[in-house]
């Protein structure tokens, strides 16, 4: 198989894979998963906000999700790590899929938009964008954009400090996008460190000295 193909069906399984956790792990968060090749085999490994529900009583929901994993998509030897969200509201997967919970739920989408921005830029994000497309208001679809403090939307900024995520939910009047932006001011590296050394802290000193007056 060329190289390209190769690429896009590697691709397109993991696509699956994580459409298939999201809809099995969704009353325990799900955030988002990373698949690692291994010598031997494959790891997985798993972000939820409850690892508890995936664990399972005596590690029994994490062994069947593991065998229901390898039988699925073909991993062999598959080690399934579970690690914990620990500030879901800066994940932009968890937040995206809060808000549609809570408009299959009734919330009208502008309430669980602002409910949900304002809780991500209180857990100490830079900035973040919700936006909403569907029929919100009437029989045409369109969107609406909610926005807090500072997003980059382009260069290296972007692709530094930006994360994103796209859900859907499906409601009475049809098939509603959801797209979360969040931006995280700690994530750009300063762009110089001026580090003293013993050396140039004593220049430092005797230069002071030197000028000091008599």
């Amino acid at each position: 198989m060329p190289y390209g193909k190769l690429l896009l069906s590697k691709f397109y399984k993991f696509a699956e894979l994580d459409e298939y956790l999201e809809k099995v792990l969704k009353e325990a968060g799900y955030g988002g998963a990373e698949l690692e090749k291994l010598p031997l085999g494959y790891r997985l490994n798993i972000l939820v906000v409850r690892p508890g529900l995936v664990i399972g009583r005596k590690g029994v929901g994490i062994r069947e999700l593991t065998d229901s994993l390898s039988k699925r998509f073909g991993l062999e030897n598959l080690t399934v790590n579970v690690v914990e969200v620990t500030q879901p509201d800066l994940n932009p997967r968890i937040v995206a899929s809060r808000i549609g919970s809570m408009a299959e739920k009734g919330m009208a989408f502008r309430r669980a938009a602002s409910m949900a921005l304002n809780n991500v830029m209180r857990a100490g994000a830079m900035g973040c964008i919700i936006t909403i497309r569907g029929k919100l208001r009437s029989e045409r679809s369109h969107f609406e954009r909610y926005v807090a403090g500072v997003v980059p939307l382009s260069g290296y900024p972007r692709e530094v400090m930006v994360k994103g995520a796209v859900t859907s939910v499906l409601l009475k009047m049809g098939l509603y996008g959801i797209n979360v932006k969040i931006a995280y001011g700690d994530a750009l590296p300063p762009e110089f460190e001026l580090k003293k050394t013993e050396e140039s802290k004593q220049v430092q000193q005797e230069g002071l000295k030197e000028n000091a007056p008599a």
